[in-house]
């Protein structure tokens, strides 16, 4: 993330408190440098996104700045939007993110990610949260004004839902989306509180997004499934 477009990989860090500081890289990008971070205002004071602030830098309503949206404990997304320059943000006080006309919110620990998930030219969300699971909200408005109609957890390709493990069932699912292995396709790399790193690949066989292309085939066959199951058990209960 290139903070004040100076050509070089900046850092952009939220912490317990709900603050986002930003270390700026003072050396070249194959070997960084960073300076003492200073915290990110909004409406004149730091900002405050609330606790286990998680940010992600990006130009939310298409006006070529950058924006932040971010996560945290309590399970929304805020966005705050760049009224400055992009290369110098403003932001000013938060919004938050909605999904079928209400304020978007899971059970915790947000964790937002901005792309194109879906190939179809718009910017859509995947949130990473506290069980492990990611979450995926389609756009349906336009890169100017996002418009997410709903939100459902992806699914791998044998039909299983895409799951940081945990046994403890408490992971805190963090993903960043890019072509791993330089195939053109999305992949996936999902981190927990463990510390370790999980790597999701496309299957080549699938254009883009197979997550999302097996989850719903596999959830109308589920779907039969669970209904048939219900017809043969209310069958067995006539018999007695």
């Amino acid at each position: 993330m290139d903070w004040n477009n100076d050509g070089r990989h900046d850092l952009l860090v939220g912490d317990t408190r709900g603050n986002i500081q930003v270390y700026l890289n003072t050396n070249g990008n194959s070997n960084p440098v960073l300076s003492a971070g200073h915290f990110i205002q909004a409406g004149g004071e730091n900002l405050d996104a609330g606790a286990r602030a998680a940010p992600v830098a990006e130009d939310w309503n298409g006006d070529g700045k950058k924006d932040l949206i971010v996560g945290g404990m309590d399970g929304t997304i805020k966005i705050y939007l760049n009224k400055g320059a992009d290369a110098s943000p403003v932001f000013a006080p938060p919004f938050l993110l909605q999904a079928n006309g209400r304020d978007f919110k899971i059970d915790s620990r947000s964790a937002p990610r901005i792309t194109d998930w879906n190939k179809d030219g718009l910017k859509d969300v995947l949130v990473g949260e506290t069980h492990g699971y990611i979450y995926y909200l389609k756009n349906v408005g336009t890169n100017k004004a996002p418009v997410f109609k709903g939100y459902e957890k992806l699914f791998l390709r044998n039909g299983d839902v895409l799951r940081y493990p945990d046994p403890n069932g408490d992971p805190r699912s963090r993903l960043f989306v890019t072509d791993w292995n330089n195939d053109g396709l999305d992949d996936m790399l999902v981190g927990g509180k463990d510390g370790k790193v999980m790597l999701h690949l496309s299957a080549p066989e699938q254009s883009y997004s197979p997550s999302v292309i097996v989850k719903m085939t596999w959830l109308q066959v589920k779907d039969k499934i669970l209904e048939f199951k219900d017809k043969a058990k209310e069958k067995i209960r006539g018999l007695f």
